[in-house]
């Protein structure tokens, strides 16, 4: 860079003119920190998780072992950490099931231990419970750690679903100005507009701006390991849209329209959904309460005991433990019901 200051002034000015560059640019990146400079131009794609690297110190022969004597199950597992953007190594995150379910079985162990001291339990009996907890904590850690990967990429499925039809119908614009098909994908990132699909469209923008690969290739490559089904499909549409030679900007547009058909109908389905659930929500949650409490009072004036409890028992439990429960347990199950989610 220094040499360019060198230069007589016509020649320097000639030289930054093919690269758009003017003189105070120049001067700019002279007295630019080099270490800044090359922060940014520096591209980290896994950074080695440390707690990670510890496990492996442990676990990394058993993890080799169980992948290679298992490959059914974990092959699964690895898909899914992909599909899920998790930025660890399958085999890294093997790792850290097992040692992590080893040290919370540890945990169980001595609570259990602890537990049978304090109550007096017989030593047998209390052996029998520490190992039998302590196995299943790690069973249930390990399952915990298993599924975790695959419940991410749903969700993130979820949200890819949610917002491609706006992504297509804004990709269908810039199509439609007659730009560059790898424009598209560098305007839609560029506006962080869409969540869902930021890190699905920034592969792909990475792929060829950073690896050389060509807009087909890295289309393909993204398609592999998405999450999402429809957008997977979109992608191999646009590779053999352009690859035919057939107009993009009419294939987004048809696209478009489907997709935005489907999310409207999606959400209506969702809305029907709701104004039934309203209704068993009516029925379940508020009139029964509501008859549950007056019986409570009918019988109280008449005396009694409902299986050996008596009824200011029952009320405090069904008022302040059932009642919010079930509530709880609604609303998250009418969650888990929103497309948008």
């Amino acid at each position: 860079m220094e040499n360019l200051f060198l230069l007589d002034k016509k020649t320097r000015n000639e030289y930054l003119g093919q690269v758009n560059l003017t003189y105070d640019d120049l001067r700019s990146l002279k007295h630019k920190d080099k270490d800044e400079i090359i922060k940014q131009v520096l591209y980290t794609t896994y950074k080695p998780n440390k707690y990670g690297k510890f496990c492996n110190s442990f676990c990394e022969n058993l993890t080799l072992y169980l992948k290679k004597t298992y490959p059914e199950i974990f092959k699964p597992l690895k898909e899914n950490i992909i599909k899920s953007d998790l930025r660890i190594l399958s085999s890294t995150y093997v790792s850290i099931m097992l040692f992590t379910s080893f040290l919370f079985s540890i945990f169980v162990l001595v609570g259990t231990i602890v537990v049978s001291a304090i109550l007096k339990i017989n030593i047998i009996n209390s052996v029998i419970n520490t190992i039998v907890f302590a196995f299943f904590a790690f069973i249930l850690m390990c399952v915990g750690f298993y599924f975790y990967p695959g419940s991410l990429a749903k969700t993130k499925d979820r949200k890819i679903k949610n917002d491609l039809p706006f992504v297509i119908i804004h990709m269908s614009a810039i199509a439609g100005s007659g730009a560059h098909p790898m424009a598209m994908f560098q305007l839609v990132l560029k506006s962080n507009e869409y969540k869902g699909l930021h890190s699905e469209i920034k592969k792909i923008v990475n792929y060829v701006n950073l690896f050389g690969y060509d807009l087909s290739t890295a289309l393909k490559a993204v398609s592999r390991t998405t999450a999402s089904a429809r957008f997977k499909e979109l992608m191999n549409g646009i590779v053999a849209n352009t690859q035919s030679g057939g107009d993009l900007k009419i294939y987004l547009h048809e696209k478009g329209l489907d997709a935005l058909n489907q999310y409207r109908m999606e959400r209506e389905k969702y809305v029907k959904n709701i104004e039934t659930f309203s209704d068993i929500y009516t029925a379940v949650l508020i009139a029964a309460p509501l008859l549950f409490i007056v019986t409570l009072a009918i019988i109280n004036i008449m005396g009694g005991k409902i299986a050996g409890l008596s009824l200011s028992t029952i009320s405090n439990v069904g008022t302040f433990l059932v009642i919010p429960v079930l509530n709880v347990a609604f609303y998250a199950f009418i969650t888990a019901l929103d497309p948008g989610r």
